[in-house]
């Protein structure tokens, strides 16, 4: 088994500061410039939850930009 695979399958949502999701392990240190998400289960159950709220990929700094927002 790979070391990067937790043992109890257990993974957590996480977030970075442009809005971007991914998951994580979660008996593993989330890496600087990402946080939890408030979503954990299996892989899948986090990767499916991620479809569901993730609706604009694109960074944070681009919506911002195109929507005129001036806290970039």
């Amino acid at each position: 088994m790979d070391s990067f695979e937790p043992r109890d399958d257990l993974w957590i949502a996480v977030i970075d500061t442009e809005r971007h999701y991914s998951v994580w392990p979660k008996d593993k240190q989330i890496p600087t410039g990402w946080e939890p998400a408030g979503f954990a289960g299996s892989r899948q159950e986090c990767l499916a939850h991620i479809r569901g709220v993730w609706t604009d990929p694109r960074p944070l700094s681009l919506r911002s930009a195109i929507s005129g927002d001036a806290r970039l």
